[in-house]
């Protein structure tokens, strides 16, 4: 029997490799066993925190600090998770709680500054204490449980838009109609009686419309600091949107007359255009002339970075992108940090940093959520994965993991000898003895999926490698997937016809789909599980298998004469039959 020991031993490898939802099952299987110890609940709620679930990872950091109020790591893991919740305040407190137990804790004090950090950019936002709303949590709270949402209930960006709405009601509309998070939000509110009641009270009631009808007069351009331009009063005028409402402007004011750009943003300008064009020096000149006016404005070093990268100079580049980050220091801005932040990771990138890459693109995704930031944060974490693995690859300590791995398994240590065969898989992922011997040490643990996993690895490898037959027929046999079972035990046998192991087991099976083994509820249990076969979907969906189950109900001599005739049909239903969906006499 598993000991919570060695489950949180299989969570740990898990976490390892990045197999967050499965280290969370491993140790809840270890809490189960052990509910009292506190690191149980720590790891777990690093693996929620993985998984972007800030709440239940903030319940397991609270139950860690409960069991053992002096580990320092609980208050680390809570504190993580308050940030990720936008409660920042509460996370600073939390990070001094932890260095009052240990002061220098490197980690808390990293979490310390940049929740400090966060809160200081939130004192001056006019609707930072609307996120503290007790509706709006319970609000979140059911977006968050539904599939549909769930995932925007936990980003930091959709609970600033959330806030912005409730202190600004007249852009609640704007953000309905624009924003589709917004859109599946209000689907799962509209469905909800409850959410309904908070909705109405805290948004619809509030959001009226001005006298103008703002909608029809023209929209000034955003004045993002990177490649976008502003568009002219010509190109303003021949937007779709004002010719099919030309009727209502004609009763409006005349539309205001935009800005006049600064002299910095014309230089940007021109800079940028260059930058498109791929002069790349008369860029620069443009984006120096613009420092030389505006000296304040982070994006610019970002821009002037972004030519050094084209010319390869990479180290300008980054003295560049350090000079914009001091910048920052003095004007904060969550979103500008970002992108200098992703630069510089791509940078590092560039220059085979790899490790530095990543911890500099988990930083701007702490600053700002932007999806192609995450994509270039996954394709490294790939690559990094990749290269340990590469590097990792010994043959002759691979050998040395499998022998230990059969001494931990002949002493009953079964996750032990999973740990061990882990190992020799890395060292020497093309050898098939390594799948098949944990197949057999996760069939102890009656982890059969996993074990038929590794055990049609190993068949890949190498097609002749009878034991894996053998094993992977004697899983789905467990499992009461016969149909499975008999196509394994009938491959074998072509390969070793005299095999009696294989010769037994076959009979083993033919009898059971005979005997329709197990209860009427097992029965009925085993038939559930073949409908999610794709092979039987495959089977169930073609329309000579329909015609004739149909035929059959009626005129049952005449589905069997077509049976008889038809040996490919004959197949199908035989294949049915032996997984349980159909049933004889």
């Amino acid at each position: 029997m598993s000991t919570a020991q060695q489950f949180k031993d299989l969570g740990n490898q898990a976490f390892k490799e990045n197999k967050f939802e499965e280290a969370a099952k491993f140790y809840s299987q270890a809490i189960q066993l052990n509910p009292n110890d506190h690191i149980l609940y720590s790891n777990r709620s690093g693996a929620y925190a993985s998984l972007s679930k800030y709440q239940d990872a903030l319940a397991d950091a609270e139950k860690c600090i409960s069991l053992n109020p002096d580990f320092a790591k609980g208050y680390q893991r809570k504190g993580l998770a308050l940030h990720y919740l936008g409660e920042f305040e509460k996370a600073v407190d939390v990070y001094k709680q932890g260095l009052a137990k240990d002061p220098n804790n490197s980690l808390l004090q990293e979490g310390l500054k940049a929740a400090q950090t966060e809160l200081q950019g939130t004192q001056n936002n006019p609707f930072a204490s609307a996120l503290k709303n007790p509706n709006i949590i319970k609000l979140l709270g059911i977006l968050q449980k539904d599939p549909r949402t769930s995932a925007f209930a936990s980003d930091p960006t959709f609970m600033q838009l959330i806030g912005l709405m409730i202190s600004n009601p007249q852009m609640a509309s704007q953000f309905m109609q624009t924003d589709p998070r917004i859109q599946a939000a209000l689907s799962v509110i509209l469905e909800n009686p409850e959410a309904q009641q908070i909705f109405f009270s805290e948004f619809a009631g509030k959001v009226k419309k001005t006298d103008g009808e703002k909608k029809d007069e023209p929209q000034q351009p955003s004045q993002k600091m990177e490649e976008e331009h502003p568009q002219t009063q010509q190109e303003q005028h021949h937007h779709p949107h004002f010719e099919q409402t030309s009727q209502k402007q004609h009763s409006q004011p005349p539309p205001k007359p935009q800005p006049q750009l600064e002299e910095w943003e014309i230089q940007k300008n021109l800079g940028n255009d260059e930058y498109k064009n791929k002069n790349f020096e008369k860029a620069l000149q443009y984006y120096n002339a613009a420092l030389q006016l505006n000296k304040d404005e982070a994006l610019l070093y970002n821009n002037k970075a972004a030519v050094f990268i084209e010319q390869k100079l990479y180290n300008e580049a980054l003295e560049v992108i350090d000079e914009g980050l001091k910048i920052l220091e003095v004007h904060s801005s969550f979103q500008k940090k970002a992108k200098l932040l992703a630069r510089k990771a791509k940078i590092y990138s560039l220059q085979n940093k790899i490790d530095d890459a990543i911890q500099l693109y988990e930083k701007s995704l702490v600053e700002d959520h932007v999806q192609s930031v995450k994509d270039e944060l996954k394709k490294l974490q790939k690559l990094q994965k990749d290269l340990e693995a590469q590097n990792y690859l010994n043959p002759e300590l691979g050998e040395e993991a499998n022998t230990k791995g059969g001494e931990a398994f002949k002493a009953g240590k079964f996750p032990d000898a999973i740990q061990f065969y882990n190992d020799a898989v890395k060292r020497n992922p093309k050898e098939p003895k390594y799948y098949c011997n944990r197949a057999t040490a996760y069939m102890k643990l009656m982890e059969f999926p996993n074990a038929v996993s590794d055990l049609e690895k190993c068949l890949q490898l190498d097609p002749k490698y009878l034991k894996a037959y053998v094993k992977k027929a004697n899983c789905h046999f467990v499992m009461k997937e016969f149909h499975k079972a008999k196509t394994v035990y009938e491959k074998g046998l072509e390969l070793d016809p005299t095999n009696v192991e294989m010769q037994q087991g076959l009979e083993k099976v033919r009898f059971s789909i005979l005997q329709g083994s197990g209860s009427e509820e097992e029965q009925q249990q085993r038939a559930k599980r073949a409908m999610q076969d794709p092979e039987i979907q495959q089977i169930l969906r073609e329309p000579e298998v329909i015609n004739l189950l149909n035929d059959m109900k009626d005129h049952p001599q005449d589905g069997l004469k077509a049976i008889k005739q038809n040996p490919s049909l004959a197949a199908k239903i035989e294949k049915l039959i032996e997984a349980g969906v159909l049933k004889t006499g």
